[in-house]
């Protein structure tokens, strides 16, 4: 049997591969998920289809593994109603009020602030020199952005706010995680599960589907993407990556990927990406990528 090739490695440089894989569905994720406005899907179905599938899939898995003792944890329904729920139903409708590039700002790049924050109020961590650098470069990056939309007309909407509100609920998730040591598997078993159970009786009993007017195609794609992709393998990464690098660097690192696709978008989508962007695209960029770790590191080897 051949070896795990990541078992090479040092756990640092793993928590870099699995966060690697985490960017690139991240990335996706933000396309995807505004790509559900032009398809005409509304973000209830998504959050349906994202537990209904991922639930399908893990829940087999566990009963056949007889495996299920975890599902019964306090800890697997609150991170199920935080990570899952809880930031699920505000991102959704966030993408589609908002666009990528907001997204990308004021989600990803908040969730390093919002880590730093609520490590420090809630664990007492003062952040180090390298976080405290990171924020400031932050701070200083929204506050130019805030006065450049003002003083262009433009203001923070109701989907930029849903945004910040995410990125406090995924740094809470992302905390919890590194305090509670669970592993991947019961991470993304018992979000998806839980999140399933509590979710879609709630959905078919008073919201309703309503997908009549959506192409077949459209719902298989959107399923596949983020029942599969997002739900159980950037949940098992991002896991991974967690208890290797922590929670304000995975988080910060994994977070880089909407970046990126807030400039796909452009010609994509059709999306516009203005001034205002592009320079807050660069300032969380470098702030949650924190280029002078990787200086340093290199000065020293």
């Amino acid at each position: 049997m051949k070896a795990n090739p990541l078992q090479k490695l040092s756990p640092t440089a793993q928590g870099y591969v699995f966060a690697l894989i985490t960017m690139c569905v991240w990335g996706g994720f933000s396309l995807m998920a505004r790509l559900n406005v032009h398809w005409g899907i509304r973000s209830w179905d998504i959050i349906a289809l994202r537990y209904g599938v991922s639930a399908l899939i893990l829940l087999p898995i566990v009963l056949y593994k007889k495996d299920h003792h975890f599902l019964f944890n306090i800890k697997a329904v609150i991170l199920a109603m935080v990570g899952g729920l809880g930031y699920n139903c505000l991102v959704y409708s966030a993408f589609l009020l908002a666009p990528v590039a907001n997204g990308a700002v004021f989600l990803n790049g908040m969730i390093p602030v919002a880590t730093a924050l609520l490590a420090w109020v809630f664990l007492k961590k003062r952040p180090d020199q390298n976080t405290k650098t990171a924020l400031l470069i932050i701070g200083i990056t929204l506050s130019i952005m805030t006065f450049l939309m003002w003083q262009n007309g433009m203001k923070l909407g109701l989907g930029d706010l849903l945004f910040i509100a995410c990125a406090f609920c995924w740094s809470v998730y992302g905390l919890l995680l590194a305090q509670w040591k669970i592993s991947a598997w019961q991470v993304v078993c018992g979000t998806a599960i839980w999140s399933a159970v509590l979710y879609l009786p709630v959905y078919f009993l008073l919201i309703g589907a309503d997908v009549s007017g959506v192409q077949t195609h459209h719902l298989i794609i959107q399923g596949a993407f983020h029942g599969v992709l997002v739900m159980i393998v950037a949940t098992v990464t991002y896991t991974l990556a967690v208890e290797r690098l922590g929670a304000f660097f995975a988080g910060g690192l994994a977070s880089t990927a909407p970046f990126i696709a807030s400039v796909l978008a452009f010609p994509l989508l059709g999306e516009p990406l203005n001034q205002v962007m592009i320079l807050g695209l660069i300032g969380m960029g470098l702030g949650t990528i924190q280029p002078w770790r990787f200086f340093k590191f290199n000065k020293k080897t």
